[in-house]
C-alpha cells in the first residue's frame, strides 16, 4: 500500500517536535524536583554581586583626558576612569549633553581643573555635589600655578593658599590663571596623590592597590624627569616662538624660555594690526620654530603668518593621539619633550 506523499514529508517534522517537547518537560520537571539547587544558585549569585570587591569599586570620572591619564595610573587593576570631554573638543567652550550630566552625577569621584578652564562645568558641578565627591585641581595646596601673560614678568609663579575663603583661588587684579597645570610633573604627582587619598576613603578594600600604584607612578615620574634633564632639549643659542602661552609649566620646570608669544589667548581672533606686529617680529627675530598646541586652529596660524617662512611644530599637550592607561601620562610628557628637541634640531 502506498503512503500519501504529504504524510511522509510531515513525519520527520512531527518526530522533531515530540523530542523538543520531551526535552522541555524533562528540564521543567528537574527544576521542580531540585529546588535546593535553584536556591543555592540564587544565593551564590547574590553573594557574588554583593561582595566588597564588586560594590566598593569607586567610579572615577574626570573632566579632561590629561586628568584621566593620571587617574588611570592610580586605578590600574581596579577600574578604568571615564572622561567627560573628548580630547579633540575645546576645553574652554563645550556644551554638556544630558548623557554627560548623568555620568557626572553617577561618579563617586569627579576630578576637574576648575572654573578657570572648564567654565561651563561650574553649575553642573555644584548641582552634582550631592551625588559624589569632587576634587578640584586648582584648589590643591602647594600646587604650582602660573599666570597667563605675554612675558615672564606677567607669568608669575604663586603658591595656592591651603585655607581660608580663597583656598585654591589666589587671583590678582588683571591676572588670569594658566590652567595647563598638568604640564608640570610635580603638579601631576600632587594630583595623583590627592586622587589616591580620596580613593582610599571611598574604596578602603583596595587601598593597598592605590598606594602601590601611586608609588609606581612616582617612580615613573622620576625616571621621566631624569631622562629629560639628561638630554638637552634645546641648544643654548636656540630661539623659538609659541602661538600662545600653553607650555610655560613645562618650560619653567625644565629651564626653557620662549622668545615670542603670538597671541595672549588662543580663544581670541587676532586683528589686522596684531597680525602685522607678529609678522614684523618674526622677520626681525631668528627663530628655530613655532610651537603650537594641537588644539590651535591651523588656519588662524597660517593667516597670522602670511607668507613668512617659519618651521611649525604641533605639540599634543592633551593626549589626542594617545589611549588612556597607566603609562599614558608619562608618554604624553615625553612627547612634549620630543617636540622641543625637534624644534632644536638643525
Amino acid at each position: 500500500m502506498k503512503t500519501k506523499p504529504g504524510i511522509t514529508s510531515l513525519r520527520p517534522y512531527l518526530q522533531l517536535r515530540l523530542k523538543q517537547r520531551a526535552a522541555y518537560c524533562t528540564t521543567f520537571a528537574s527544576a521542580i524536583l531540585a529546588p535546593r539547587f535553584a536556591v543555592s544558585l540564587l544565593l551564590a549569585l547574590v553573594v557574588a554581586l554583593c561582595s566588597p570587591a564588586v560594590l566598593a569599586q569607586a567610579k572615577v570620572v574626570t573632566s579632561i583626558k590629561p586628568l584621566q591619564m593620571i587617574a588611570s595610573a592610580i586605578t590600574d587593576g581596579i577600574s578604568e576612569p571615564e572622561v567627560l570631554i573628548p580630547s579633540d573638543q575645546s576645553y574652554h567652550h563645550f556644551t554638556l549633553r544630558p548623557s554627560m550630566l548623568r555620568t557626572l552625577r553617577q561618579a563617586d569621584l569627579f576630578v576637574w581643573v576648575g572654573p578657570e578652564l572648564e567654565t561651563y562645568l561650574t553649575d553642573a558641578v555644584v548641582q552634582a555635589g550631592a551625588y559624589g565627591r569632587q576634587l578640584q585641581v586648582l584648589a590643591l595646596p602647594e600646587l604650582q600655578v602660573h599666570h597667563a601673560g605675554l612675558d615672564g614678568e606677567d607669568s608669575r609663579e604663586v603658591l595656592i593658599p591651603d585655607e581660608g575663603l580663597h583656598a585654591g583661588h589666589k587671583h590678582k587684579l588683571a591676572d588670569t590663571i594658566d590652567p595647563h597645570v598638568w604640564l608640570n610633573t610635580g603638579n601631576a604627582w600632587l594630583i595623583a596623590h590627592a586622587m589616591a587619598s580620596a580613593l582610599r576613603e571611598l574604596d578602603p578594600a583596595n587601598a593597598g592597590v592605590y598606594d602601590a600604584n601611586l608609588e609606581l607612578f612616582q617612580q615613573r615620574l622620576t625616571a621621566l624627569e631624569q631622562g629629560i634633564d639628561a638630554q638637552s632639549l634645546l641648544p643654548a643659542d636656540s630661539q623659538y616662538a609659541v602661538y600662545h602661552n600653553a607650555f610655560q609649566y613645562f618650560e619653567r620646570q625644565f629651564g626653557l624660555q620662549h622668545e615670542l608669544v603670538f597671541v595672549a589667548s588662543e580663544e581670541l581672533q587676532p586683528g589686522v594690526r596684531h597680525m602685522m606686529t607678529v609678522r614684523r617680529a618674526v622677520e626681525n627675530t631668528p627663530l628655530n620654530c613655532l610651537l603650537e598646541d594641537v588644539t590651535t586652529q591651523a588656519a588662524t596660524v597660517e593667516t597670522l603668518l602670511g607668507d613668512k617662512d617659519l618651521r611649525r611644530i604641533r605639540v599634543d599637550t592633551v593626549g589626542q593621539s594617545l589611549v588612556s592607561g597607566p603609562t599614558a601620562y608619562i608618554q604624553l610628557m615625553d612627547n612634549v619633550a620630543n617636540a622641543f628637541r625637534q624644534c632644536g634640531a638643525r
